[in-house]
């Protein structure tokens, strides 16, 4: 999983042209090693582009009622509804590919 934030941060300081501290990267703890968020951003990141599609497929999905009562608002979001149409990056690093979705 810190290969996976290592990647992401490059690639928003390659996006952004400015440093920032990594650790402002958080995991999602519904959907582990896949999600995460920087601000009020959220990002899909992973190496194998077939879990990155599996996890667009499982989240475009589901609904409302298979989440907890909690986290219901978080993933019916508008951003979540409308994942499979969003452009897909990539960047490599220590020469590891990883696909990069911002959502």
């Amino acid at each position: 999983m810190k290969n996976k934030i290592s990647a992401l941060g490059q690639y928003l300081v390659k996006e952004t042209g400015k440093n920032f501290n990594f650790k402002m990267i958080k995991p999602d703890g519904y959907y582990k090693g896949v999600l995460f968020s920087y601000g009020i951003d959220d990002y899909l990141v992973s190496s194998d582009r077939v879990e990155l599609l599996g996890t667009i497929e499982l989240i475009s999905m589901k609904t409302a009622r298979d989440y907890p009562a909690k986290l219901v608002r978080r993933y019916t979001h508008s951003k979540f509804e409308r994942i499979g149409k969003k452009k897909e990056d990539s960047i490599v690093v220590n020469g590891v590919k990883y696909f990069i979705i911002k959502l």
